[in-house]
């Protein structure tokens, strides 16, 4: 089995705990699967933070390079609310505003990854899911 050198990176945004809580669980039973059957896992180990803390937990190194392994992709999975009527969650904004920067698209710094997007919204405003559908355009 082809396996990703790079480790699962797992962001999220959260404005009230509950983005925070999905990717953490996700994250901890990622590590269990790691630990009880390591073959059975494509990418070796898993960081997990807030999306603010990109650049600090070090997930660019990956993304930008491309993978030593023919075949392979970098994993990233985002886990975003949207906190207001379409308003991006504090722990967010900077990585949000990174991927709108129109410096930003021409670089293609996630060419590289495979990922996946949840937004989480309250459907009872006109912006549901709005900062997940915006990461979502912007990394595809």
């Amino acid at each position: 089995m082809i396996k990703s050198p790079s480790p699962l990176c797992i962001l999220y945004g959260s404005a009230t705990g509950n983005a925070e809580h999905i990717a953490k669980d996700l994250a901890e039973k990622y590590n269990k699967l790691i630990q009880s059957s390591p073959d059975t896992c494509y990418f070796p180990s898993v960081i997990c933070g807030e999306m603010d803390e990109y650049k600090k937990k070090k997930c660019p190194t990956y993304w930008d390079t491309e993978p030593e392994v023919a075949g392979t992709k970098h994993g990233l999975i985002i886990v975003t609310s949207t906190t207001g009527n379409g308003d991006v969650p504090e722990n967010a904004g900077r990585f949000v505003r990174y991927l709108k920067r129109k410096t930003t698209a021409p670089l293609q710094p996630f060419k590289h990854c495979a990922f996946a997007v949840l937004g989480l919204g309250d459907t009872n405003y006109d912006q549901f899911c709005n900062t997940g559908k915006i990461i979502n355009k912007k990394l595809g």
